[in-house]
């Protein structure tokens, strides 16, 4: 029968080996007692693991869906209100076509004030969110509508030529007196009108693209989150604005005046309800997105939950064990000193 040798270095060893699981379990109970998951994912869980793996990929891809939809959301919540402005200026614009039809407001005033609801609608038309135009389709890098005031702008050129051509001299002949109501409703039914249809919008005056952005707003929903600057209600808009700029003070007779009045309310009109439709499309995509945030939002709450029945621990009991642990380590340090200060020569003395 063999013995074993006992001695002092036999003991510091072993106590060294057990300092060092200590240490070891003590890294691994400190960090379940912070983050209050466990440690080794493969080792805890087992076959499990693939699921926990599974939910926490879905968990992110439904988190970033969340985050996105925060961004559209405030994306749209911008566009509705530059929508509201814009519709605002077409309705006191209104109001002041109806007083010009009555003769109570003067066609300078009403010019001016034309040409200054065209530059405010142009600069609402152009509002950008993170850097991208949200009234420009998919074109979200290029400013929709140009300043119609500009030296050289096509679209003002554009409408200029069309009465010249329509009637053979230009806005700021004196024949201007004589052309009749007829006529001038003529012009404004088919040459006018034309410098605001879609082709010539797209050429003359926007540069937006009548693709709207698409955001996926859940797994497997997709929705329509913008409005684009050549929906008919942005052109009907600049068409009444353009009709009382260029045609409201140039020396027209009453009865020809009064056609571009009555054509002007018509266009402003018209623009009014239409820009009210798209604020009403642009809801219905608002809530579209908020239901869905509001399903994902569910989702990840339950998917946290599974996460956390297969991965959670304990916190207290985490504590315990690096409360334990430490108390174990601090005493295999003592023990470690006291064995090494044993010595036989000491014993001899």
């Amino acid at each position: 029968m063999k013995t074993q040798s006992i001695s002092s270095y036999v003991l510091a060893n072993s106590t060294r080996n057990i300092l060092a699981k200590a240490q070891a379990d003590l890294i691994k109970a400190q960090t379940e007692s912070t983050t209050g998951f466990v440690f080794d994912k493969g080792l805890t869980l087992g076959s499990r693991t693939g699921q926990s793996i599974s939910l926490r990929k879905e968990y992110d891809r439904l988190t970033v869906l969340t985050d996105t939809n925060g961004v559209t959301a405030e994306r749209m919540t911008t566009s509705q209100s530059a929508l509201s402005n814009i519709v605002k200026g077409s309705q006191d614009f209104l109001s002041l076509v109806t007083a010009l039809a009555s003769g109570a407001a003067e066609p300078a005033v009403a010019v001016d004030k034309a040409k200054g609801l065209m530059q405010t609608a142009t600069d609402l038309v152009n509002t950008s969110f993170n850097g991208e135009y949200v009234f420009a389709g998919v074109n979200t890098d290029v400013k929709p509508l140009g300043d119609y005031d500009a030296a050289g702008n096509p679209a003002r050129a554009a409408v200029l030529q069309s009465f010249q051509d329509y009637f053979g001299f230009p806005t700021t002949d004196p024949q201007v007196a004589n052309i009749s109501a007829a006529d001038m409703k003529n012009y404004l039914d088919t040459s006018f009108s034309s410098q605001f249809d879609a082709t010539s919008w797209s050429t003359n005056w926007s540069s937006a693209s009548d693709t709207l952005v698409k955001s996926r707003i859940a797994p497997s929903e997709l929705a329509e989150t913008s409005v684009s600057a050549n929906g008919a209600g942005f052109r009907q808009m600049a068409m009444s604005y353009t009709m009382i700029a260029e045609l409201g003070d140039i020396g027209l007779n009453q009865a020809a005046f009064n056609a571009v009045v009555s054509k002007a309310s018509e266009t402003t009109s018209q623009a009014t309800t239409a820009l009210a439709d798209t604020q009403s499309f642009l809801g219905n995509a608002q809530a579209r997105t908020k239901d869905a945030t509001d399903r994902l939002t569910v989702q990840l709450k339950v998917l946290n939950s599974s996460v956390l029945d297969l991965e959670a621990v304990d916190p207290n009991e985490a504590a315990t064990r690096v409360n334990a642990l430490t108390t174990q380590i601090q005493a295999s340090y003592a023990l470690t000193v006291k064995l090494q200060s044993l010595s036989l020569l000491n014993y001899l003395k």
